[in-house]
């Protein structure tokens, strides 16, 4: 009879020892408790982040690091009236070196120049972006604002200012180099409107144009030249959304 008894624990024992890959619940259910094979270790997919290698991807995010930097949201915008109070009609270029500017310039609190203006060979990031470098084969007519006596001429300012950045070097499109301007918001403070007309207007064919009731007209072409004429005022932004420039 003891015989019988210790050949069951042995038989037991034998049973326990082959499947020590098993458990049993507290419920009676049998359970694996065997730990599975890292992720990856068996050649099949894994479930972690991947890297891309080629420097144009975020590590985790997926992200492209090729964009236009430029901020989007600017403002206020501050409405800029030109006043010419003075008795002698007045010229203002609206054109610089093939590119459009505003009849106005700004300088801040150390009396340095903002720069609000682009240069049309001041590639923008977008541009690059996309491998629309260089500058334009050539130049249209120049625009000149007329301003009469007591004529005023209404303009605006966004807000926003052009800062030199390089991106990475595998960004440009089009043998585009990685330095470009981007738009970015001008921070708060005093800053000094300052606008500059002159009394002559030359090479322009009529040099004239008829003025709206407001006392003011844009020539189709021409550079505004002479004796110059300068008018400044006080700018606190982004409080002050509004001013009036006046030449005396």
């Amino acid at each position: 009879m003891h015989y019988y008894i210790r050949l069951n624990f042995v038989l037991l024992g034998a049973l326990a020892a082959a499947c020590g890959e098993k458990g049993v619940d507290t419920d009676g259910t049998v359970t694996d408790t065997t730990s599975p094979d890292p992720p990856g270790t068996d050649g099949g997919p894994t479930t972690g982040t991947t890297t891309d290698t080629d420097g144009t991807t975020a590590p985790t995010t997926g992200e492209s690091a090729c964009v236009d930097p430029s901020v989007t949201d600017i403002g206020p915008a501050v409405d800029v009236t030109l006043r010419n109070n003075g008795a002698t009609r007045l010229f203002i270029n609206l054109d610089l070196n093939c590119s459009p500017i505003l009849p106005f310039g700004l300088r801040d609190a150390n009396d340095v120049a903002v720069r609000i203006d682009k240069d049309v060979c001041e590639n923008s990031c977008d541009e690059i972006l996309s491998g629309g470098c260089g500058c334009p084969s050539g130049c249209g007519p120049s625009d000149v604002l007329q301003l009469e006596p007591g004529g005023t001429f209404a303009s605006k300012w966004s807000g926003r200012v052009w800062t030199d950045v390089t991106l990475p070097a595998e960004c440009p499109e089009g043998g585009c180099a990685p330095e470009c301007a981007a738009a970015t918001q001008a921070p708060a403070g005093t800053y000094t409107v300052v606008a500059r007309a002159h009394d002559a207007v030359v090479d322009c064919e009529p040099c004239t144009c008829v003025p709206g009731p407001e006392g003011s007209c844009v020539i189709d072409g021409g550079t505004a030249m002479g004796n110059e004429v300068v008018g400044e005022q006080a700018l606190a932004y982004p409080m002050q959304t509004g001013l009036e420039v006046v030449f005396e």
